[in-house]
């Protein structure tokens, strides 16, 4: 009685090494390689095959293995449990049981754990996964999380893995570790054959103490480069960063920033704009340009104000002292010393030893000279030491270290204390709302905090003009202590529609308090035409020449003004000026060329500060991967029943390899029912 049940069960069997099928029905038919024994069961009406193994079956070219199967051959469906394996090419499924649909080629892969292992020996682990053998592509949902061979890890409440593509997407509540960062987004994709992640959406990071935040991105795993877009946002301690774009290559350790620039730090008090920067941090290099500019303000209990300068590119960076060149170190050494000398206290001096000399030599003579000098007599006082000069050219700024180290080959203890240069490069501009100056170039450094303006430079404050052939601005605490004009200094003040207040000499300097000029000293060979009014009339002129003078300043008009030396003064109703004697030589008035509000300097709205919004932001805590791979996460590869046995494959008779996909003709099992 059991011939004809046999023969029907082998006949059924036997489909597993049918020939190809060139019909189309190709796909639906599910095979048996091996088993260890297969029952005929019968449950409701409906036959069913037992086949217990370890058993192997194949079908869309993706293995099968498992302890037991409940095969029903009608409805082409595998219900599979214990040791479950699904091998498709280099992906592997692991699970404690499948139900198989052969017609729909879907594997509902479920138990206690699911892993994924891929080529690249990504381990994705959920307890929901459906696997399509057909397009080999997997779907995870209810939580899942996935580890690679260094630990790094991506979670999310579900996802898709396409072989195929070598790609997974994890979809909502998307967090991501890798190295010391960590990540959420709203989804990301990752390309595990090239390594590169893809963020899509609302992406939050953070690593130490910086965040950032994009809505779009990417990470390339291999060279450790970063790029995000579309409203970027950096927070660290001491800066804010806006951007449209940021790349970074972690390895370089260079940034670059594009568009809609914009950055706060708190430490020097400072904003910078612009449409393209690159930062480079060993050694400290940022370059802004396309629109750049920058803002420094002061604030205290008294006052607040910003001075802004722009021009076509930005630098600022840093050199240890013993890689700049001895001499330009010097120089500044002696700038710095210099500053803090006031030139008219030595001149006054000067000019007093004289006439005392002067008055000595009369007393001895026993006469009163009519005509002639005094008997010559060297002073015992130097003349005033006058600003110094700036021989050195924008271009001898030192830059790279290897040049300015080659010329000094005899330093034995170096001085790593480091030096910050600021540079801006042609068509320099700067406001604040006292104080205005346009110059083709601007430098400054930390050694002695001065910035020198090159190549006509104008600087106005009030109603003030001032030129000469280069301008130092001192600083002290990022504020403006002096202003010195070194060779052919200039001073115009408009005392109405037609005439100028002028003051010409060899060099000047404005002194400032709270940001305000109160003091000006012209310094050598003065020269000084000035025009007075009765009654809001100009009615006339005072031509005035001496070695020197000192002026009070208010709302940037002389008030209280002292003469020294040599004194020489002529006044004349204005009527009888000749035409052309209303201006010193060299006159021009700029104040066409003159920013009349920080909006021609910096046109950038400013944007409001999210250090406190930032706070309240949740970081990743993820839940799935400590679920799936514990408190700490695995980072060391798994043994036990979800590694991929090394002999699960099916062998191929003849080559006795594995078979990679082959349609074998294996031996039928036994038939128990």
């Amino acid at each position: 009685m059991f011939a004809p049940l046999l023969a029907i069960a082998a006949l059924a069997l036997q489909t597993t090494s049918a020939p190809a099928d060139t019909t189309g029905k190709e796909d639906r038919l599910l095979r048996l390689i091996s088993a260890q024994s297969a029952q005929l069961i019968e449950k409701d009406g409906i036959n069913y095959r037992k086949v217990t193994g370890p058993a192997q079956f194949l079908h869309n070219n993706t293995y099968i293995i498992c302890d037991t199967a409940i095969w029903s051959v009608e409805k082409n469906i595998i219900d599979a449990v214990g040791n479950v394996q699904i091998i498709q090419e280099q992906t592997a499924l692991y699970s404690d049981k499948i139900h198989y649909i052969a017609d729909s080629s879907l594997a509902q892969v479920r138990g206690n754990l699911v892993q994924l292992v891929d080529k690249e020996k990504n381990r994705l682990r959920t307890l929901y996964l459906d696997y399509h053998t057909k397009d080999s592509v997997a779907r995870f949902f209810s939580g899942g999380s996935m580890i690679d061979e260094k630990g790094n890890t991506i979670e999310s409440s579900e996802g898709v893995y396409e072989s195929k593509l070598k790609r997974f997407r994890f979809l909502n509540n998307v967090e991501m570790k890798v190295d010391s960062a960590i990540i959420k987004s709203d989804s990301l994709a990752y390309l595990t054959q090239a390594k590169r992640t893809i963020f899509l959406g609302e992406t939050h990071a953070w690593q130490d103490s910086l965040y950032l935040r994009a809505n779009s991105g990417w990470y390339q795993k291999d060279s450790e480069q970063y790029l995000f877009s579309d409203s970027v946002f950096v927070l660290t301690n001491k800066q804010e960063v806006w951007a449209d774009t940021l790349f970074y290559d972690k390895k370089k350790g260079e940034a670059e920033l594009f568009s809609n620039i914009q950055i706060v730090d708190t430490t020097q008090k400072a904003l910078f704009f612009g449409d393209y920067g690159k930062y480079t941090k060993d050694p400290f290099n940022v370059i802004l340009a396309k629109n750049p500019s920058a803002g420094y303000y002061t604030a205290d209990s008294t006052a607040r104000d910003t001075l802004f300068i722009a021009a076509d590119t930005l630098r600022y960076y840093t050199r240890k002292v013993f890689e700049l060149d001895s001499s330009y170190v010097s120089l500044s050494k002696t700038r710095l010393k210099q500053s803090k000398v006031d030139p008219l206290e030595a001149l006054i001096k000067n000019v007093t030893q004289k006439n005392m000399l002067a008055a000595k030599g009369t007393a001895q003579s026993g006469k009163t000279p009519v005509t002639g000098k005094p008997p010559v007599r060297k002073p015992q006082a130097t003349s005033a030491p006058a600003p110094v000069k700036d021989t050195l050219k924008p271009a001898m700024i030192p830059d790279d270290p290897k040049k300015a180290m080659a010329g000094d080959s005899t330093t034995v203890i170096k001085d790593t204390t480091a030096v910050r240069f600021a540079l801006a490069y042609k068509k320099v501009r700067i406001f604040r709302s006292d104080m205005q100056a346009i110059a083709d170039s601007l430098v400054f450094n930390s050694i002695d905090s001065i910035a020198r303006m090159y190549r006509d430079p104008v600087m106005w404050n009030e109603g003030s003009q001032f030129t000469a052939d280069s301008i130092q601005f001192v600083m002290s605490k990022n504020r403006l202590v002096k202003a010195e004009l070194i060779s052919s200094a200039y001073y115009i003040s408009k005392q109405d529609s037609l005439y100028f207040n002028q003051i010409k000499s060899a060099d000047m300097i404005g002194f400032f308090s709270g940001n305000k000029l109160n003091r000006f000293d012209a310094l050598g060979g003065v020269s000084l035409l000035f025009f007075l009014a009765e009654d809001s009339i100009i009615t006339s002129v005072n031509q005035k020449e001496c070695k020197f003078l000192s002026a009070a300043i208010d709302s940037g008009k002389l008030q209280r003004v002292k003469y020294y030396d040599n004194i020489k003064s002529d006044m004349y109703p204005v009527v009888k000026l000749e035409t052309g004697k209303d201006k010193l030589k060299g006159f021009i008035w700029r104040d066409s060329a003159r920013p009349s509000s920080r909006f021609d300097v910096c046109p950038r709205i400013i944007k409001s500060s999210e250090r406190d919004t930032v706070q309240f932001i949740k970081q990743p805590l993820f839940p799935n991967t400590k679920r799936f791979f514990g408190e700490k996460g695995e980072k060391k590869k798994q043994t036990g029943k979800t590694d991929l046995p090394s002999k699960s494959l099916p062998v191929n008779p003849k080559s006795g390899k594995p078979a990679k996909g082959e349609l074998l003709k294996a031996p039928l099992p036994d038939i128990k029912r």
